[in-house]
């Protein structure tokens, strides 16, 4: 791999989008990321993606090829003690442990910060959980929308008098955001591992991430304590206008008025989006169009930034940065289950044929799935 992280390595156990999406865009950057998974356990993305029934179903999920560019894969079963003594082993040699197990599973497989530190002072381990590390919430099993809703963004999103709406299954929007905040601070703690030679332990609240976004809302509640967080509709306190209007295209073009205007429902009715959104600029006032997914991947001023292709020409997360003028890169189709073992094991830890099948043998690198476990 190529970028600005080129020869950190990552040792990933995430999953999902919290896990897998910080330790994706670290392989973005540059990172050797080494996702580790087996046959006994896939990442749930593998199966939430299942295409079909067919020998190999666990290859072809899109949500995993989506969240997985650019890693490498090792089979490893983590219940196995061999494969515990093999990720203890692989640590010596990486610089970063990314995780978003539920608390104690890796602390029960000897793999938890303390144990790997006694294997690498230098070690960051970054674990993303959806309430902590901590706290008496700790073990609560949580999804996009329970995060949503904890957080208070739920609270603020939707219209007037309203029930409050949840991000949804395609967006998980907790999941997004805590792995941009996750992929910075890892990128920090590197760099000081590197000038100190200790590493440290990063503990990431999915939910104190996204209540960290609202912060305007806990300033008003810390001020008046009967402040309540209420949908927000499309209006904003102290301006005169604001508000999405349907054009005659059908399409929806939001509009900030300084002044009152009546009649701009009727503007808009009465003209395409783009001649709206156009002719609004021209008169001084903040418009744009409200734009959808095809819209977006359409706009080659966002090319990368959004979504990309690999070279099987499928579709991809993006980067929502540029480097040097560069967007992100696939040098790596996301792998197949266990697809770099022998690779790795070799190169890492000096495994030769007689070793790498013996561990097949034993099921320790086992990439076909347990019925059980899917």
């Amino acid at each position: 791999m190529s970028g600005p992280l080129s020869g950190v390595r990552v040792l990933d156990f995430g999953l999902l989008t919290a896990g897998a999406n910080t330790s994706a865009m670290l392989a973005d950057l540059g990172a050797d990321v080494i996702k580790i998974e087996s046959g006994a356990y896939l990442d749930p993305f593998r199966v939430v993606g299942k295409m079909d029934n067919d020998d190999g179903w666990w290859n072809r999920s899109p949500p995993f090829r989506f969240t997985n560019r650019n890693k490498r894969g090792l089979a490893l079963n983590l219940k196995d003690p061999e494969g515990q003594r093999l990720i203890r082993e692989l640590a010596r040699h990486c610089d970063v442990v990314v995780e978003n197990f539920r608390r104690g599973v890796l602390d029960r497989a000897g793999l938890g910060y303390a144990a790997l530190k006694e294997c690498n002072p230098r070690l960051v381990f970054a674990a993303i959980s959806s309430q902590g590390d901590t706290g008496p919430e700790r073990m609560n099993v949580s999804f996009g929308s329970t995060l949503d809703a904890t957080s208070g963004i739920a609270s603020i999103t939707g219209y007037d008098r309203e029930e409050p709406r949840i991000s949804g299954m395609d967006v998980n929007y907790p999941d997004q955001i805590v792995s941009l905040f996750a992929t910075g601070i890892v990128i920090t703690a590197v760099m000081e591992a590197r000038r100190s030679g200790r590493g440290c332990f990063l503990d990431f609240s999915q939910r104190e991430v996204a209540s960290f976004t609202l912060g305007e809302e806990i300033l008003a509640a810390a001020a008046d304590p009967a402040h309540r967080l209420v949908p927000r509709d499309n209006g904003e306190a102290g301006v005169a206008q604001q508000d999405a209007y349907r054009c005659a295209d059908r399409r929806w073009v939001a509009v900030t008025l300084e002044s009152a205007d009546p009649s701009l429902a009727a503007f808009c009715a009465g003209r395409d989006s783009g001649t709206a959104v156009a002719d609004l600029i021209a008169r001084g006032i903040a418009a744009a169009p409200c734009n959808d997914g095809t819209d977006l991947l359409a706009d080659g001023a966002l090319a990368g930034a959004t979504l990309v292709r690999d070279e099987k020409g499928a579709l991809v997360k993006g980067l929502p940065y540029r480097l040097d003028g560069r967007g992100i890169t696939i040098e790596r189709a996301a792998p197949e289950l266990g697809q770099h073992t022998d690779e790795v094991l070799r190169e890492l830890l000096g495994y030769g044929d007689a070793e790498l099948a013996k561990l097949k043998e034993s099921g320790v690198t086992s990439t076909t799935p347990t019925i059980g476990e899917v």
